[in-house]
């Protein structure tokens, strides 16, 4: 991984719209399912997202050396560039999820979502030179399982609730 500012700037770039992109989706999906309890779980999913947003704005910001100059380029609204859009509709086609999947599905969905973005910051913690760098992408790998973990529970929990 370069450590140029203008490319670990679109690392944080990309980090941080696939966080938002995350929320945004849960958000989406919340309003579109029928069942109350899916419903409430995909808000919940959303404000972890959320939480997590301020949490690498935090991180970053530490890291480099003009966090509010790099930090301003990131454009919320990208998130909601039609690619991203038809992407995640592929997705959740992909993964045959609709409006009435069961909560136990959409848990699983996020899960894998979690699981990926563990494994992409896992990836750049091992490609980072910079020790400052490889312990910002070890922390999100961390934060990242947590949310995996959570959302375990929250399944197993919804599984014996049945």
């Amino acid at each position: 991984m370069p450590n140029s500012p203008e490319t670990f700037d679109r690392i944080v770039e990309q980090c941080i719209l696939m966080e938002i992109q995350a929320m945004t989706l849960y958000t989406s999906l919340a309003n579109q399912v029928r069942d109350e309890e899916t419903s409430r779980m995909l808000r919940v999913l959303a404000g972890m997202e959320e939480t997590h947003v301020g949490r690498l704005v935090q991180i970053f910001s530490g890291a480099m050396e003009n966090p509010e100059k790099s930090l301003s380029r990131v454009d919320i609204l990208k998130a909601f560039q039609p690619d991203a859009s038809r992407m995640y509709k592929a997705r959740l086609a992909g993964a045959g999820l609709t409006e009435t999947s069961p909560l136990d599905d959409y848990l699983t969905f996020a899960i894998v979502g979690e699981t990926h973005a563990r494994s992409h910051y896992d990836r750049l913690s091992g490609e980072a030179t910079n020790p400052l760098l490889r312990e910002i992408f070890q922390t999100l790998s961390r934060e990242e399982a947590d949310h995996e973990e959570t959302l375990k529970r929250i399944q197993a929990s919804s599984r014996e609730n049945r």
